[in-house]
């Protein structure tokens, strides 16, 4: 992740100095995992592409001022979750819990399993969505989106141990749901898989 960082910093740089190529690198490097972050807020995909999209633009029009920024990776988290609260603070944006699982939902290709898999992925997802806020937040950055504690951490303000007891909670509460769920506790490696069902 280390890498990944100094790789940004470097693209940072070059769109400073007005590098169209670099800026489309960052874009192709970045967008998805910020959409799909920007979804831990808002859930609408259209939504969220705007959000990123909205942040991209200020990034090339604010170009000058890039070289100074230290941790690229968490500006443009920081920068997607605060344009993602002040939509949702500057409007009233509800989505019944099904929207929400519609949106998300995730295709499965072995068709005797479809359904199976679909119930207990939505079955997931509703538990995900019931978490409380910080827990939720926490468990979609580090295991959606691949984010470190740290982080995750730095982009909530919060402290790296925090972030980890969020982390812990939300995964117990997972397991706890899930064994209720299925009438029986299953081993490890298989309550891994479906946790990462909705991954």
């Amino acid at each position: 992740m280390q890498q990944a960082n100094h790789n940004t910093k470097d693209l940072f740089l070059e769109i400073s100095n007005e590098n169209q190529n670099a800026f489309n690198a960052l874009f192709r490097q970045q967008y998805v995992k910020l959409v799909s972050f920007a979804q831990t807020f808002v859930v609408e995909k259209n939504l969220a592409e705007e959000i990123v999209s909205d942040v991209f633009v200020s990034i090339w029009i604010n170009r000058d001022k890039l070289p100074v920024i230290d941790n690229p990776n968490t500006y443009l988290y920081v920068s997607v979750k605060n344009r993602s609260l002040n939509i949702l603070r500057n409007k009233t944006y509800t989505v019944a819990i099904e929207e929400q699982l519609e949106a998300q939902k995730t295709t499965h290709d072995n068709p005797h399993d479809k359904i199976e898999q679909r119930e207990l992925s939505e079955k997931l997802l509703s538990i995900i969505n019931a978490l409380p806020e910080q827990q939720r937040l926490v468990f979609n950055m580090i295991k959606q989106n691949g984010l470190t504690a740290k982080q995750a951490a730095e982009i909530l303000q919060l402290s790296p141990r925090t972030v980890e007891t969020h982390l812990y909670k939300a995964i117990k509460q997972l397991e706890q749901e899930i064994t209720d769920y299925l009438g029986y506790s299953p081993k490890k490696k298989r309550m891994k898989r479906m946790i990462m069902l909705v991954l």
